[in-house]
């Protein structure tokens, strides 16, 4: 078996994005063809920043957002579909398109059935893709980068907001 890591992508921490969950606004369309259970949560606010030490730096609040969920029929996985609009500080906008898979381990099962004891969800549970449109021409570079994430879901007095750390991925340039 080799050991030789040559020619395998690295991760650099890129993005957090913190996105809260309108629980009043929760819209369940049953079951799908498929056996899948659909849900619309609706997501009108968060933040979108970027990590210490990562550049170009910014930040972006989101002003509108939902999550297009779905429930495997078995139950285990939980399919996140996450499309959302944030706006920089100086005004630009960027287009947010994040796709994930939960395991439904009993405390993230309860937490997307809103069930009343609800609580909070560590990372290690949710992985996730994210694709990002953007009218900042400093920030083309993320409509051609790749963004992997983990997640965790923080239940407070706030509500619930999910809290997504992304990371970068990073090609080496093998000598030829």
């Amino acid at each position: 078996m080799a050991t030789d890591n040559a020619g395998y992508p690295a991760l650099k921490p890129a993005i957090i994005t913190k996105v809260h969950v309108d629980v009043t606004k929760i819209r369940p369309y049953g079951v799908s063809h498929t056996g899948s259970t659909l849900t619309h949560f609706e997501v009108p606010s968060g933040t979108v920043e970027t990590a210490p030490g990562f550049e170009p730096a910014f930040s972006a609040n989101i002003v509108f957002g939902g999550d297009w969920f779905s429930l495997d029929a078995d139950g285990k996985h939980g399919r996140v579909n996450f499309r959302g609009i944030a706006k920089t500080d100086d005004g630009q906008v960027i287009d947010i398109r994040t796709f994930g898979i939960v395991d439904l381990v009993p405390a993230a099962a309860k937490v997307f059935t809103l069930q009343p004891d609800m609580a909070s969800v560590p990372f290690g549970h949710a992985a996730a893709r994210t694709e990002y449109l953007v009218s900042d021409p400093k920030l083309k570079f993320l409509e051609s980068s790749f963004f992997v994430g983990n997640a965790q879901i923080i239940i407070d007095e706030n509500g619930v907001t999910i809290e997504n750390r992304q990371s970068i991925v990073i090609t080496p340039k093998i000598k030829e």
